[in-house]
């Protein structure tokens, strides 16, 4: 993170956000203290789909697996 003084950065304050825009940080300091930051914005959280129409949605054909297992032990396939 880059210091700079208030007045540095009102004086620059369009090329400044130009630089936060792009990634950069700045610390602004006031009579070497530090009274504020610049900081690009946070990016959104994406956050996953409910899944649950989509489950809901699949149709199986055929028997279900423990029934076709059983089957085949009937017939001495396993």
């Amino acid at each position: 993170m880059t210091q700079i003084t208030i007045e540095e950065a009102t004086k620059n304050l369009y090329k400044l956000l130009e630089k936060v825009a792009k990634g950069e940080q700045f610390v602004l300091m006031k009579e070497g203290k530090e009274v504020a930051r610049l900081l690009p914005p946070q990016q959104e959280k994406k956050v996953f789909p409910n899944l649950n129409y989509f489950r809901k949605s699949i149709v199986l054909k055929g028997s279900e697996m423990s029934t076709t297992i059983l089957e085949e032990r009937d017939n001495q396939r396993y």
